[in-house]
């Protein structure tokens, strides 16, 4: 059935978009709010993949498992956003001399910041942070490594790297808040 209202959409039925949003969001709302458990951004990110898919209805790939791809679209929308509110650990490209790529990224992260306040909670953020959490955000944001090969490196499942990810970057927000 959902195969069909693919299809639908794809010639550019509405009611069939309707009715698709309205039979899948409260699967999507529970997958999404498991990868980045917030309520807002979960809602938001459906939203926006709904009004994305309609607005390029007539491009959208022929599909035979429709939650499964759904499911995928919207994964990659909120790690795109995990990845956007990770700015504060990103470094400007100023930094890229051989001098800092010897520094630890910790050391990186606090020199970054001009304001003596916010380095001082970034240093007790990281410092709350597990040995984990801080190689996992080395990896990621400063080796630029995907989860997947984080996963493989580290030997961890990928599901848990994202969710050291993702407590690593909320324990940094919270104290940078």
């Amino acid at each position: 059935m959902q195969v069909n209202l693919w299809d639908k959409i794809r010639n550019g039925d509405s009611a069939a978009m309707k009715s698709l949003y309205q039979n899948s969001f409260q699967e999507l709302y529970v997958y999404g709010f498991k990868l980045i458990a917030d309520k807002e951004k979960t809602k938001d990110a459906i939203h926006e993949l709904f009004c994305e898919f309609w607005e390029k209805h007539e491009r959208l790939p022929i599909v035979y498992q429709l939650m499964p791809y759904i499911k995928i679209c919207l994964r990659n929308k909120l790690l795109k956003q995990m990845k956007h509110d990770a700015v504060l650990l990103t470094l400007p490209d100023s930094f890229e001399t051989e001098a800092t790529i010897q520094q630890s990224y910790e050391t990186l992260l606090i020199d970054s910041l001009e304001n003596t306040e916010k380095k001082r909670q970034l240093e007790i953020g990281i410092s709350k942070l597990t040995k984990t959490q801080k190689e996992v955000l080395k990896l990621r944001f400063y080796e630029g490594h995907n989860y997947e090969e984080i996963s493989q490196m580290l030997d961890l499942k990928v599901r848990t790297v994202y969710n050291h990810v993702h407590a690593a970057l909320n324990i940094l927000r919270d104290y940078l808040s």
